[in-house]
């Protein structure tokens, strides 16, 4: 686990996170396996640490906007299956499983069987946000760029 910048530990502590948090992911992998998507191992061990959180962060324009991690949720966006499908398409079919969303639902988050975190569907881009779900939070929070896929 990487250790959290200042900003973005706050932002985690209001939104209900805390060291060794853990939550019960039964109703995430259900909802992923009903849409006939993989369950991936990295995805259940970031969810039961941060599944269902809802972070509120600054971006650097001065905009508010947001970060979830609530798997009934973005699977309901209508982007999802698109962003699955070309998240496969570019990287293989290795398997990816929705785990959130961010920007206001724009940026559907999608991991890897590694713990890879990719991003997608709030343009034609595919993006790599970082290598576990730890880093993509710090990433996202602070309005980092990513890198295209």
């Amino acid at each position: 686990m990487i250790s959290f910048s200042d900003e973005v530990l706050h932002l985690l502590q209001e939104a209900g996170w805390y060291e060794g948090r853990n939550v019960d992911t039964n109703r995430y992998a259900a909802a992923i396996r009903a849409s006939k998507y993989p369950w991936q191992e990295a995805a259940h061990r970031f969810l039961s640490e941060f599944g269902g959180l809802l972070l509120r962060f600054l971006r650097s324009d001065g905009s508010v906007s947001t970060l979830h991690f609530n798997v009934p949720q973005a699977l309901a966006s209508q982007t999802s299956a698109n962003v699955l499908a070309d998240c496969m398409k570019r990287l293989g079919s290795g398997g990816f499983t929705i785990i959130g969303q961010a920007y206001a639902e724009d940026l559907v988050l999608l991991m890897d069987s590694q713990g890879r975190v990719y991003g997608g569907g709030c343009d034609d881009c595919l993006y790599l946000i970082a290598n576990t779900g730890e880093e993509a939070i710090e990433t996202i929070c602070l309005d980092l760029a990513f890198e295209v896929v």
